[in-house]
């Protein structure tokens, strides 16, 4: 797959034996994961590149967020260890 977010991996593969013309793609950077799955395509088109495609659009916003460290309980990025105050 090509690169589409700096430091993922991923791939991307149309199922030759489905009847249904599916295609998915799937892509990691970190400990976030991003799969597409295209169950049912259209004949005739190249599904893999349509799911490709897909990915292009919308994994860098997704990755990236899934990505970034979330605040914790006190809202500065990490929990307080179940401690208050």
């Amino acid at each position: 797959m090509p690169e589409i977010v700096p430091g993922a991996i991923g791939y991307y593969f149309k199922d030759r034996y489905s009847k249904s013309n599916s295609a998915y793609a799937m892509l990691v950077q970190g400990r976030a994961e991003l799969n597409i799955q295209l169950e049912i395509g259209v004949a005739g088109r190249d599904n893999a590149a349509d799911v490709v495609a897909l990915m292009r659009l919308i994994a860098p916003k997704l990755i990236t967020d899934a990505s970034a460290v979330s605040p914790g309980p006190s809202g500065a990025g990490r929990s307080s260890g179940g401690k208050r105050g």
